[in-house]
């Protein structure tokens, strides 16, 4: 387990029960991200070896054996299931490695707080909305599996005879854990935004300080698009093809909006800054322009200086981003592409396995 910084704070500040499990857990990242989907995907194989509704494998009317539509739509909200807690650890860590270099950037009156983003556990105030996001996903949870049953017209003691029983249990934590990570998107987005507006320090001579908010904005992003290769798995099923679009929608939307969100605001100091500098430039150079037409030679030096100054100032880069963090951007945009061969290849092996074994 990595360490946390100590910040004053901390007595004002809760851990979400997502940072909880890993941080309690002796397994490690890895470890507990296994363990996590074990115990979903493996309770769905213990309920449909036990209920046999429908079992875990079945024969298809071309007499071929495999796993039915609904073992697919398990192992993928058993990956989502798992990702939920696992990007929210991740992303912690990576706070934890940013946030010296984002204090680094900041006036003195902001450094504790942006030490704070390192250390994992949330303002005391946000706890109340945390609970309430929880509650309503473990309602939505429920309330989708009364929709189903009523869709399917199968009575609850039937539903609950068959693997809808894993539907009932996983749905709840599933839901609670995504209305949960929809809030921290806009809670972490906001307070961010307001770190950077209200403490962040431009030196237009040391802008590279700054494309630390490109690495965060491309974190951000990155988990966001995982989320959206998990989600790309629903389209190898026909029958979830819009749960798939949707999720997907929404995952872009969220990476769009996290990478903004730590974008955008330095972009819009760093603009300021230079138009700032170039007034005192103008100003400066107003001064030496008289001067300079009637023949004084310091007065055309200083005025040809200011032209390179201006010229500089011009071309320094407005956007928080190193040449290594638009490269990786763009390898990022084809995570998607992975869980489409990867969906091919995973039923491919699978159907070769079960062949094997009948």
């Amino acid at each position: 387990m990595s360490a946390r910084p100590e910040t004053s704070e901390n007595e004002d500040r809760f851990e979400p029960f997502e940072l909880a499990i890993y941080r309690l857990s002796p397994l490690g990242f890895w470890g507990t991200t296994l363990t996590l989907f074990l115990l979903a995907a493996g309770s769905y194989a213990l309920i449909s070896t036990l209920t046999q509704q429908p079992p875990l494998i079945e024969t298809r009317s071309d007499g071929s054996r495999g796993l039915p539509d609904v073992a697919w739509i398990a192992f993928v909200l058993s990956l989502i299931f798992t990702a939920g807690p696992a990007l929210t650890e991740n992303g912690r860590r990576y706070w934890a490695r940013f946030a010296p270099q984002v204090a680094q950037t900041v006036a003195p009156d902001g450094r504790q707080q942006a030490l704070a983003f390192g250390d994992g556990r949330l303002p005391v105030s946000t706890r109340g909305m945390y609970r309430l996001m929880a509650l309503l996903g473990v309602i939505a949870g429920l309330g989708q599996n009364a929709l189903i049953m009523l869709l399917q017209q199968a009575p609850p003691h039937l539903y609950l005879g068959s693997v809808g029983l894993w539907f009932v249990l996983i749905s709840p934590p599933l839901f609670a854990v995504g209305f949960r990570a929809g809030y921290d998107v806009a809670r972490e987005g906001g307070a961010l935004k307001q770190l950077i507006r209200d403490h962040v320090e431009v030196d237009l001579f040391h802008l590279d300080r700054l494309s630390v908010y490109g690495s965060i904005g491309l974190r951000a992003a990155l988990s966001w698009m995982v989320m959206a290769a998990i989600l790309l798995l629903f389209l190898v099923d026909a029958n979830q093809l819009w749960s798939g679009l949707i999720g997907v929608g929404f995952a872009i939307i969220g990476a769009v909006s996290v990478f903004t969100s730590a974008v955008r605001p330095v972009h819009d100091r760093i603009r300021r800054a230079k138009a700032a500098e170039l007034d005192r430039i103008h100003n400066a150079m107003s001064e030496q322009r008289e001067r300079a037409l009637t023949g004084d030679p310091d007065a055309a030096s200083a005025l040809a200086g200011l032209t390179d100054y201006e010229i500089w100032i011009e071309q320094r880069p407005e956007w928080p981003l190193s040449p290594g963090v638009t490269t990786r951007f763009a390898f990022y945009i084809l995570i998607p592409v992975v869980p489409i061969a990867g969906s091919y290849l995973f039923e491919k092996i699978a159907d070769f396995m079960i062949a094997g074994g009948s």
